[in-house]
This record gives C-alpha cells, sequence and structure tokens, in this order.
C-alpha cells in the first residue's frame, strides 16, 4: 500500500491552515496601500466574515503597530506596515520562479518591454531577501525555471483545476511521486495515474512532461484534464539523460515526433514582419533578392506548424519537406470544401425563405 499526503488540489477549492491564514492575510495587509475592511480580508482568505475577525484580532495581538483609521464612508480598514514582516515572512522559491518564467513567456512572444519589467521586480524582489534566505532559495528557483518550459505556438488557454499547479511545482521540485486523476475522452470514469512528473510545458494547451514506472519514454499530459493531483509519501530520482530544454527544442510546438527540416518562403508583402517572429530557436533566415524571407528549421510536431501556418494564409509556402507541403494542402481542401458546403447550404436556405 502507498502512502499519500493530500496535496491542496481537491474538490471544494484551496485550504490552508489557520497558520498559513494568517500569513497570508499579514502579506496582504502589508501589501496594501489603502488598507482592507473585514470583508476584504474575508474575500481575500476565502473565509468568513467572522473567521476574519479572528485572524485580524490574532495579528493585532501578535503586531501591535497595526494600523486602523475609517474611511470616507466610515468604514474601518486595517494596514499592516511591511516593515513589520522583515524577517518574519520570506519570499518563496516559487513566487521568484513564476515572475521569472513570465518574463521568459514575454521574451517568447516579443514583449521585451513587459519581459524587462518582470525580471526588474524579480531582481527587486530577491534584493529585500535577506542573504541566507535568498542562499536557500536560489536551488529551488534555478530547478523551477529548469523543469518548467515554453511552447512555441500562442493561443487561448483551458481552464485549468486549482491546485494542480502548485501541487505539481511541489513534486517537481521536491523529486515525489505523484497520484493525478486523469479525464480520458474515451472513458466515462477518470484514470488514476502515478506519474514521476519532470516539467511543464506552457502555450496553447499546457502539458505535464512525466514518466510512468512501465512505459520506456516520457508522456505529455494535459493540464486541463488532470482533475486532482495528490502527493505520494515516497520520491524518485531524475533521469541523468534527459533535459526539459532539450526535449522541448525537438518540436515546434508540444507534440513530440521525430524531427524534420523544414524550409518555409515568406512573401515580400509580409517579410518584415515574417522576420520579427521566432518560429523555432533553430531557425536561420535569409533574406532573397526578390524581397522573399526564407526561415529554415529543424523540428517534430508537422501538426502544430500546420496550425500555425494557416494564420500566414497565402503569404507562406512550405517549400519542404514535401509531407509537410501535403499536409497543409489537405487541411486547406478540408476547410474550403467544409466552408463551401455551408455556404451553398445557407444560400439554399435563403432562397427557399
Amino acid at each position: 500500500m502507498i502512502a499519500y499526503v493530500k496535496g491542496p488540489c481537491q474538490s471544494g477549492g484551496m485550504r490552508y491552515a489557520p497558520a498559513e491564514r494568517l500569513l497570508r492575510l499579514a502579506r496582504h495587509l502589508a501589501g496594501t496601500r489603502t488598507g482592507l475592511t473585514l470583508d476584504e480580508m474575508a474575500t481575500e482568505l476565502e473565509v468568513g466574515r467572522r473567521t476574519a475577525e479572528r485572524l485580524r484580532d490574532s495579528l493585532v495581538a501578535m503586531f501591535p503597530q497595526m494600523d486602523w483609521w475609517d474611511d470616507e464612508e466610515r468604514v474601518r480598514r486595517w494596514r499592516l506596515p511591511g516593515s513589520a514582516l522583515v524577517g518574519v515572512i520570506e519570499l518563496r522559491a516559487e513566487a521568484v520562479a513564476a515572475i521569472e518564467t513570465a518574463a521568459r513567456e514575454c521574451d517568447a512572444r516579443g514583449e521585451d518591454n513587459r519581459a524587462a519589467l518582470l525580471r526588474e521586480a524579480s531582481t527587486t524582489l530577491r534584493a529585500v531577501m535577506r542573504p541566507d534566505a535568498l542562499r536557500q532559495a536560489e536551488p529551488d528557483i534555478a530547478a523551477l525555471m529548469e523543469a518548467e518550459g515554453i511552447a512555441m505556438r500562442p493561443g487561448p488557454r483551458p481552464t485549468i483545476a486549482d491546485g494542480v499547479l502548485s501541487t505539481l511545482r511541489r513534486a517537481i521540485l521536491g523529486m515525489q511521486l505523484v497520484v493525478v486523476r486523469y479525464a480520458n475522452p474515451d472513458s466515462a470514469e477518470p484514470a488514476a495515474r502515478i506519474l514521476r512528473p519532470y516539467g511543464l510545458l506552457y502555450g496553447g494547451r499546457g502539458w505535464l512532461v512525466a514518466h510512468v514506472d512501465e512505459l520506456p519514454d516520457m508522456r505529455l499530459w494535459r493540464l486541463d484534464r488532470i482533475l486532482s493531483v495528490d502527493l505520494l509519501d515516497r520520491g524518485f530520482s531524475r533521469r541523468e539523460d534527459f533535459a526539459l530544454a532539450a526535449y522541448s527544442a525537438q518540436s515546434f510546438g508540444v507534440f513530440q515526433e521525430e524531427p524534420m527540416d523544414v524550409e518555409l518562403q515568406f512573401t515580400n508583402r509580409c517579410a518584415e514582419d515574417a522576420a520579427k517572429w521566432l518560429f523555432h530557436p533553430s531557425q536561420r533566415i535569409i533574406y532573397e533578392d526578390n524581397g522573399t524571407l526564407t526561415v529554415r528549421f529543424r523540428a517534430g510536431g508537422s501538426q502544430e506548424i500546420v496550425w500555425h501556418l494557416f494564420t500566414w494564409g497565402s503569404e507562406v509556402k512550405i517549400v519542404s519537406p514535401d509531407s509537410l507541403r501535403k499536409m497543409l494542402a489537405e487541411q486547406a481542401s478540408v476547410v474550403a470544401y467544409l466552408n463551401r458546403e455551408a455556404s451553398v447550404a445557407c444560400e439554399s436556405s435563403k432562397r427557399e425563405l
């Protein structure tokens, strides 16, 4: 029998112990300029007003410097000076890693200014940490940064269940086995699987990169299909021959297949725009004499490449490989046929009216 520790991803939302609630409230009260009312405290902590009162009273007893005043509407507000938390609450490694991951995502989208601001915030947070706390946190920050990749294809993101990401990050950082309840589209009941989590890939859908003991290769698990995650009271050793960055670099997006040499040619109308895109880290771009732009890279993930090239319409053609060009042509034909049939049906319906 395997013992497991119940993680925060449970039905009914996030659960916090009283001490954690106190720390969360202290951070909120120190992080606001205008202070918080009791109702706002209750909302932030997702608790009732009576519980918020008890937590506030506990903080007043712990921090005599808690300040309060009545606002213009005669509603009482409380605020805790940030200096009161120096040496009491330390910044979590996950918080710094999340900011730096967001900066990398902005870089991938070409949002250099936002990336610079996020890195400035990360540097500022590191600067206010105590030196010994920063020394302890830095290896965890590095590990989390290595474990969180960025897929190349942009797009909307599906909903991920509360607590899934935070629990997976803990498991990745602590090299702990997890039990996930995974919604399988071919089955009415979710499947329970024991996984060794290695990292996360973002972009479009989010994916967990994890290993199952009985399978030889890494597998991708859609984050929006993970219904819950529980930490097992059992660790694992990471494979020394696996690196998330190398794994994700094999593909245009997240789907893994044998890499192929891709050559694209963009028209002179959109060459300047296409030159600003990073299609893949291995890409090489060449400005041709006739004004067109050639982009070459090596990657797998033919389906995702085709999906992305659809967004360029007639401004791009696939020079090679032939298989990729045929796939794009076939999908374009299907899309044209379906929309042509829909248009005919619509016109027929109008004539009948």
